[in-house]
């Protein structure tokens, strides 16, 4: 298989990993996985048939899996525990493994990964809101959020591109300056409060002295370049313009991508599909193209089908038929579109 360049694989994680172990062996950039959750749900993909002017069509639900566990946590725990280990000698050296659970487990599977990839190679805890309408609870308070507990193989050799989100009202206010150039806003080139001490030095930079941040070379090439705000009293700050801004840098906590609807256009009918934009997202953020990206729990083939438009190479596996049925359609709907 030297020549490979993309599998879609039916069968179980540990069995696939291992049938694979020569091929990936130290080789795969990242792996993401949406397990199960210990969720006591039985999970099904559901479709309907074509709605006619006398009927609107009946709804066929095909099981996918259960999230039903005979042993409790327990079984669900060494289930995983074997699969994870497993997984460890697939990543590269600058790899990293995110691990995408809800409240069921994720303590439980942080505690297994500190043991599996060592506490320091811990990355982040990334909490994704899915839902702006948590369902009304008798006790507590309704959930909104899943987990993604992102680990490096080696977090000395780990590191991810910046990634930004849109620019809304708020980050855009700050912005209240407007010249030919646009819209900017002004930041301090002189030291202020805490980086502000007697033994900082000061210097003199066009007839102002103080304590600048900068080299004097440095703000002669913003003075040259125009991005350099002189105030009614003298004072210098730099401008920094919205243009200029790719948008708000992405945080632990992602807030702005919706999960899949039933009117999205990528729906599926499988019950635990995730967004193209939230794996879309963390292929950009730790890969590069032609990298490997692996997911042994496809489920709907979002992974597949992200990492093929962005040009990653794939590794993908599901124990469920209906999960290898649902990908393969959506993967040749972009062969389709690409013809």
């Amino acid at each position: 298989m030297s020549d490979w360049k993309n599998l879609l694989l039916h069968g179980d994680c540990l069995d696939v990993i291992r049938d694979l172990q020569d091929i990936l062996k130290g080789k795969v950039r990242l792996i993401y996985i949406d397990p199960p959750f210990l969720s006591g749900t039985d999970y099904t993909l559901k479709t309907r048939s074509i709605s006619t002017r006398r009927s609107a069509g009946e709804l066929q639900e095909e099981q996918t899996y259960s999230d039903k566990w005979e042993g409790g946590l327990d079984e669900y725990l060494a289930f995983m525990k074997t699969r994870l280990r497993a997984m460890k000698p697939l990543l590269r050296t600058d790899g990293s493994l995110w691990v995408h659970l809800d409240w069921h487990v994720s303590h439980y599977v942080k505690v297994m990964l500190d043991e599996i990839f060592g506490y320091s190679n811990f990355v982040n805890e990334i909490v994704w809101k899915r839902t702006n309408s948590p369902k009304p609870q008798s006790r507590g308070f309704g959930s909104q959020h899943d987990v993604i507990l992102l680990y490096a193989l080696d977090e000395s050799k780990f590191k991810t591109n910046q990634m930004y989100r849109g620019h809304d009202d708020k980050s855009r206010k700050p912005y209240s300056y407007r010249d030919e150039r646009g819209c900017f806003r002004l930041i301090e080139i002189e030291a202020q409060g805490i980086q502000r001490t007697e033994k900082r030095k000061q210097f003199e930079w066009r007839g102002r002295t103080a304590p600048y941040l900068y080299r004097r070379e440095t703000l002669d090439k913003w003075w040259d370049s125009g991005l350099i705000y002189t105030s009614k009293n003298g004072r210098f700050t730099k401008k920094q313009y919205l243009s200029d801004v790719p948008g708000i840098p992405v945080s632990d906590i992602w807030t702005d991508i919706p999960p899949v609807q039933g009117t999205s256009a990528e729906h599926t009918g499988f019950l635990t599909q995730k967004p193209e934009a939230l794996i879309q997202r963390i292929i950009e953020s730790s890969t590069e193209p032609d990298d490997i990206v692996a997911d042994f729990f496809v489920g709907s083939g979002t992974t597949a089908i992200v990492a093929e438009r962005l040009n990653r190479r794939w590794v993908a596996s599901d124990l469920s038929e209906a999960a290898i049925k649902v990908t393969r359609e959506r993967l040749g709907q972009i062969q389709s579109s690409q013809k």
